[in-house]
């Protein structure tokens, strides 16, 4: 970095955590009074990445994410930067709402003690087991995964381990479906969902954890953690649209269309490489395209094969809309997941337009049918009839659905979500020892630290704040 022309840094990826870093960055060079010029690369068109809201008909769906949740600040602070706050939307009160289905059955997931001992969705042994949880000392190696993989525990394996193997398989299951469409069995509880980690070793026991965060809710000494679910009234599109605006009117900003095919280093500078030809001269980059495009970009500096070790599953995204005197069911919730050992070929179905008002005209009704992930990984072999024949099939019975939908729509997403599997953390480990080798790569996105809007946000924010750090003290190249 020189002292007599702009600090230059390239961004590569125009995905939320791409433009949430880049915009951070800007703010955090304002704040230091650094000079800085950014290049941003996307290819053309695919700003945003899966945050896209479509249109048609009067209805309006999701392609990507469905919302955010109000507890994490960072996405707060990234509204409110961009002058979005108006323009947030609330989730109805009947989202709060959600089921399972049990044995054919549609139960409600429990919210309370006693609606849990009401609930038929578990025998009273089951019950007995998990009020047993009270019991179960905690492992003595917890929250050593990233150190030592072999005691990376499963979510499966933890829920067996503190709450019964009917809570893991009737509950646990098909959450974890929900939010990473993929096998409890086969996801890292550490990296999936370290909360629960901190839970058991900070005070011994998952109860034990809830009965001493509610008294610090009740004192005002501890908010929501699990905070309540937003959009935008215009769909979720509306923040990466906002963001794009905002960078492409700062003059800083240099956007540059085009597919990027190599970051590189050189002898004192960033090379970013595509079918746009070559720009170099970056003092810093950050990579924050999905894993398996960013493996291929990388594979020059070593993290090739780490970054192309992350799996991915495949989604199928049935979203079908149904004049409302189609649909029996009330429909008056979030939705409904599926457990494995319902052997159904859905893994939920979210009631759209019970969640937000707005999707959905006067009189209709928009629901959102997600299949494959990793229990259906060949799904998108299947043509987008068969796709919508599988929605049918799963909730004509269960929501006593007649006829066929007045439109529907499929989304095929190849890599929707990645798999944080066994041994995650040892890998992103790895992989940030890797990037400390060469001074001024800094790598961010849904693959690493969290998959949701939140976790992008919040990565972004404190990799910003790192890369600010860096080029103020002059250590990166």
């Amino acid at each position: 970095m020189t002292t007599d022309s702009p600090t230059r840094v390239a961004i590569v990826g125009g995905g939320v955590a791409g433009m949430a870093t880049a915009l951070r960055l800007l703010d955090e060079a304002d704040a230091r009074r650094l000079d800085l010029r950014l290049s941003l690369f996307e290819k053309p068109g695919a700003a945003g990445g899966n945050l896209r809201t479509l249109r048609e008909h009067g209805f309006q769906y999701e392609w990507g994410p469905n919302g955010f949740l109000d507890n994490e600040p960072a996405t707060l602070r990234l509204i409110e930067r961009l002058d979005l706050a108006d323009r947030v939307q609330r989730s109805e009160d009947a989202s709060r709402r959600r089921f399972i289905l049990v044995r054919g059955r549609l139960c409600e997931l429990p919210g309370t003690p006693p609606a849990f001992l009401r609930s038929p969705m578990l025998s009273v042994g089951a019950k007995l087991r998990v009020l047993g949880e009270l019991l179960i000392p905690p492992r003595r190696d917890l929250g050593r995964a990233a150190a030592d993989p072999s005691t990376d525990e499963t979510v499966y394996d933890f829920c067996l381990r503190r709450l019964g193997r009917d809570f893991a398989e009737t509950l646990i299951d098909p959450m974890v479906k929900g939010v990473f469409g993929g096998d409890a069995r086969e996801l890292s509880l550490a990296a999936a969902f370290p909360r629960m980690v901190e839970m058991e070793r900070d005070h011994g026991g998952l109860f034990k954890a809830l009965f001493k965060l509610s008294r610090q809710r009740k004192r005002g000494a501890s908010p929501n953690p699990q905070g309540v679910l937003h959009s935008f009234r215009g769909g979720m599109a509306e923040l990466v649209d906002r963001l794009a605006a905002v960078l492409r009117d700062d003059a800083r900003v240099d956007w540059i269309d085009g597919a990027v095919s190599r970051i590189a280093p050189g002898e004192e500078e960033w090379q970013v490489e595509g079918d746009f030809g070559e720009h170099d001269g970056f003092d810093a980059v950050a990579a924050c395209a999905p894993a398996h495009v960013a493996a291929s970009q990388l594979a020059g500096v070593g993290l090739g094969e780490e970054l192309a070790a992350i799996p991915y599953v495949p989604m199928a995204v049935i979203t079908l809309a149904f004049p409302r005197e189609a649909v029996a069911h009330d429909l008056d919730g979030f939705g409904l997941l599926i457990p494995t050992f319902e052997h159904h070929r859905l893994l939920g179905v979210l009631w759209s337009s019970s969640i937000f008002t707005g999707r959905a005209p006067d009189g209709h009704v928009l629901m959102r049918c997600m299949a494959g992930g990793a229990a259906i990984p060949d799904i998108l072999e299947a043509d987008d009839d068969s796709l919508v024949d599988t929605a049918l099939s799963g909730i004509g019975v269960l929501l006593g659905v007649s006829g066929a939908p007045r439109h529907a729509w499929v989304i095929r997403h190849e890599r929707a979500i990645a798999q944080y599997v066994p041994g995650h953390l040892a890998r992103l480990h790895r992989i940030e020892e890797i990037a400390r080798s060469h001074p001024g790569l800094y790598l961010t996105g849904s693959a690493y630290r969290g998959i949701s809007v939140n976790a992008c946000v919040k990565d972004a924010e404190a990799v910003a704040a790192r890369m600010a750090d860096d080029l103020m003290k002059g250590t990166t190249r």
